[in-house]
């Protein structure tokens, strides 16, 4: 009961705002009574606090996977964003509301320090680059960048997801302008050089 008050509570949030989400509307959409909710959170605020942490959590997971030794720098590049971009697939109404409190009015809302977490996703993006341009898997540049070129990617892909008017990018889509982005960041292989060059 507990997950299903929260799952409708962040329905509503996401598509009419907290203000204007009433408990009314959200236990009646899960059939319950209000001191159910009120024994699991205490108030709507309670509620809401409770699903920012909840998803918040999962998010920060998501962003903060530690390198991978074996690994290539594209390639776990590449992870990093698909896991990312599959999260907010499967989470669009939080990245939904997410985006509402972080560009909207707070509409009285608890705070929540949204952009710890696009400064985390930032930092993953970037320190991937050094690490790549290390090993010389990545021509040397600017990493911020590079970072700055995925992340505007990421950004609209996120942002087609969460409009339900739009055309939106596919997770094969994103992975395809990302491989072309890489590639032009590539370092070249050094052409090799033979007795019977022609001059």
């Amino acid at each position: 009961m507990r997950q299903q008050i929260m799952d409708a509570a962040l329905e509503l949030f996401a598509n009419k705002g907290y203000a204007a989400t009433t408990i009314r509307e959200i236990i009646d959409k899960v059939g319950v009574t209000a001191p159910s909710l009120y024994y699991y959170f205490g108030s709507k605020e309670g509620l809401y606090r409770e699903l920012i942490d909840v998803h918040c959590e999962k998010l920060d997971r998501v962003i903060s996977l530690p390198p991978t030794a074996s690994t290539s720098a594209r390639r776990e590049l590449k992870s990093l964003v698909a896991g990312f971009f599959d999260h907010v697939v499967e989470n669009s109404d939080f990245f939904r509301l997410m985006f509402s409190a972080y560009y909207g009015p707070s509409q009285g809302a608890p705070y929540c320090d949204f952009v710890l977490y696009h400064v985390k996703f930032h930092t993953s993006i970037k320190q991937i680059f050094e690490r790549g341009i290390a090993s010389g898997e990545f021509a040397p540049g600017n990493t911020g960048n590079m970072t700055w070129v995925i992340r505007g990617v990421v950004q609209l892909a996120m942002e087609e997801q969460i409009k339900e008017d739009r055309q939106k990018i596919d997770t094969p889509g994103l992975q395809r302008i990302i491989d072309g982005i890489l590639r032009r960041l590539a370092k070249p292989v050094p052409a090799k050089s033979g007795k019977h060059q022609k001059a």
